[in-house]
This record gives structure tokens, C-alpha cells and sequence, in this order.
């Protein structure tokens, strides 16, 4: 039998400390860090356990986007909290709507409209005015708006935080991430503003196979975060 033939036959849940546990046969899931999947919410437990119920002969890592994220959440975000927001005040001091074109008024107009409603968001809702820069040299952002920032991300527990960080280093800005978060937009919203640059050259001068790729490929991730969260804060009977 090699290491990813299915091994079980029954998938279920099992009330856990904290939440709901998937089991296999029985026995519970654990992390590749060895610690056991308990999800903290109904709608998260019951999508993990069908994606674990859905595996064929062969177990595929790949058809199971949402126990992956959990496990992100579990071994990686739990784990290293501090870190995780250190790295994410640090995108918000190099946030990318901060940065607009200074030459082609064309795209500046565009970026204008696309990012200064969530300039104006970040001062009203976050308490935290951003600086923007029109040119290839870094802006410094005021402290007290990074710290008004990463005292938002901080407000997240460890399962959103990890939706977080997955929205902002996608999208390249905190403040896209944030406004995800809280229900400001979707995942098509932050795509479309987080490519509001590339799509805008794309549409102009034509793409490539290569970055049409890899933009489909974010847009993915982006939607596989943003379901993510859905499940996380759907409630149900059994939620912990």
C-alpha cells in the first residue's frame, strides 16, 4: 500500500474540546505536525470531512483546499502568532494602493478610484491615514497608523488571521486583506483591486499565457479564502 492509498472507510465527527474533530475509522485526523484537526466550527468540520469522504483509491492532497487551510491554521498560524502579525504590519507600512503613478494619468485615475475608497476606509474605519507615494521612492507610513493596523489584525482570532495573511500576501495589501475580512468585499473585489495595475497593462498591451496563469491561479486562492471564512462563521447546531 503506498503512503497515499486510502486507508479508511468511514469518515465522521466527533465532539472535541474546542470544536469538531474528522475522524477516520475512528481515528482522529491529525496535521503533518501531528496535531489533531479540530475545526471550530460545524460548517468547517463538515467541509473538511466531505473532502476527506470524497477521496477515491488514491488520497489527493490537492483536491482538498479547505482541510489544507485549516492545517496552515493549525501548524503554522497558531503557532507563530507574533510572527504572523509582525509580517503583516509590515505589509501595511508598504501597502500597495499607497503606491500610484506619478506619470501616466490614465492609470493614476484608475488607481485613483479603485484604491481611494479603501485609503479613505483605512483613515475613517482602521484610524489609520496612509501616506501615498507617486514615485519608485518608499513612502514612510505614521506609526501611529501601523500600529492602528496591526492592533486591527491583531482583533482576529487564529483562524481568520490565517485568512488574513493568506488575502494580504495574495493581494499584497493589508488594507484590501482587512476589508475582505470584515465584509467589505469579496474575493473578486480584492482581485480586481489588487490587479488593478496589471489587469489595466493586460487589457492595454495584451498578456500572456504565463501571468494569465498565475493570476488565475491567486484568484483561486483568493476564493478558496474567502469560502474559507464563510464556513469559519456559519453557525449551526454543534458549533463550539
Amino acid at each position: 500500500m503506498s503512503a497515499n492509498t486510502r486507508f479508511y472507510k468511514i469518515v465522521s465527527l466527533a465532539e472535541e474540546a474546542g470544536g469538531l474533530a474528522v475522524r477516520l475509522d475512528g481515528r482522529a485526523v491529525k496535521t503533518p505536525a501531528g496535531t489533531p484537526a479540530i475545526l471550530p466550527s460545524r460548517a468547517l468540520a463538515d467541509a473538511v470531512a466531505g473532502e476527506w469522504d470524497a477521496q477515491g483509491e488514491e488520497i489527493d492532497a490537492g483536491s482538498m483546499p479547505v482541510f489544507s487551510l485549516a492545517v496552515t491554521v493549525i501548524d503554522r498560524v497558531t503557532p507563530q502568532r507574533a510572527a504572523i502579525l509582525d509580517e503583516l504590519t509590515a505589509y501595511g507600512g508598504n501597502d500597495l494602493i499607497c503606491y500610484q503613478d506619478g506619470e501616466d494619468a490614465e492609470l493614476a485615475a484608475r488607481q485613483a478610484e479603485g484604491w481611494g475608497p479603501w485609503l479613505d476606509w483605512a483613515r475613517s474605519d482602521l484610524g489609520a491615514p496612509l501616506q501615498v507615494a507617486r514615485s519608485i521612492m518608499p513612502v514612510m507610513q505614521p506609526q501611529a497608523s501601523l500600529d492602528a493596523l496591526a492592533a486591527a489584525a491583531a482583533a482576529h482570532d487564529n483562524w481568520e488571521l490565517g485568512m488574513l495573511y493568506r488575502a494580504t500576501t495574495l493581494g499584497g495589501s493589508l488594507v484590501l486583506g482587512l476589508a475582505m475580512l470584515r465584509g467589505w468585499m469579496d474575493s473578486e473585489g480584492l482581485f480586481t483591486a489588487a490587479f488593478l495595475e496589471e489587469l489595466w497593462q493586460a487589457k492595454k498591451w495584451g498578456s500572456d499565457r504565463e501571468a494569465e496563469d498565475r493570476r488565475a491561479m491567486i484568484r483561486g486562492e483568493l476564493d478558496q479564502a474567502h469560502r474559507f471564512l464563510g464556513l469559519l462563521r456559519v453557525a449551526g447546531d454543534g458549533d463550539a
